[in-house]
């Protein structure tokens, strides 16, 4: 073999392990994000595993709902309480920012306090308490199976929101006029909601974005009491 020859083939040799090597590097990104990448099913165990666990959830909240029709804004802010009495959910929102408003689900009944009006009105939830946890309390503890049984549901890709790394799961209602989709994001770490979505057959949406959410902190019963004046109006629904 001439020495031309050879310096030929060791080119050929160099570059084909120059592709190979090239390739591989092409390779390693696209298997790496494969396996952080979840399927529908494994979104849905990781959830049941939270699910088994599951005794309470605070969190501070964001709502933002807009008029779509009028292009109107309402931005509001506060806390979230969710944790269960047996069987029945008992949630808390205390918005006080721009203004006070708080909305109590608990001992089968839901109140809407609006200190400002100095008014509550309420409204007995008897006998449609899972229906009413299963809007008010998405993607906190929720099994696989609670979601099925209302929803018909698809896992629509990723997205990292307020840097935490999602999955982005599409819910139709199967039985509901009220809304017309919602979209949740569950946190990859720890498989709770950190925005949820609801838009209504209307097209007005509303947004809820959570943060330093708190699993299982252990919540005293006081967090769900009203504290309202003795002479508030009551307005029953």
């Amino acid at each position: 073999m001439t020495k031309r020859n050879s310096a030929t083939k060791r080119h050929k040799i160099h570059k084909i392990v120059l592709c190979v090597f090239c390739a591989f590097l092409w390779l390693i990104p696209l298997s790496e994000a494969q396996g952080d990448s979840y399927t529908l099913e494994q979104v849905l165990t990781k959830m049941d595993e939270i699910h088994r666990g599951f005794r309470s959830a605070a969190a501070e909240i964001e709502r933002t709902h807009v008029t779509v029709l009028v292009n109107d804004k309402d931005v509001s802010s506060g806390k979230f309480y969710y944790t269960r009495r047996g069987k029945e959910p008992r949630v808390k929102l205390e918005l006080t920012k721009p203004a006070p408003q708080y909305l109590l689900i608990d001992k089968g009944k839901l109140q809407l306090y609006t200190p400002n009006l100095k008014q509550v009105q309420e409204v007995s939830i008897s006998g449609h308490q899972e229906k009413v946890e299963m809007f008010m309390a998405l993607g906190f503890g929720q099994s696989s199976q609670d979601l099925k049984n209302n929803f018909d549901v698809r896992l629509t890709g990723e997205e990292v929101v307020n840097g935490k790394k999602t999955s982005v799961l599409e819910l139709k209602p199967q039985n509901s006029a009220m809304f017309k989709s919602v979209l949740i994001w569950m946190d990859q770490q720890k498989w709770v909601a950190v925005q949820i979505k609801t838009t209504e057959n209307s097209g007005d949406y509303m947004v809820l974005k959570f943060s330093n959410v708190k699993l299982n902190a252990g919540m005293p019963d006081s967090v769900f009491d009203l504290k309202m004046p003795k002479d508030v109006r009551v307005i029953k629904m």
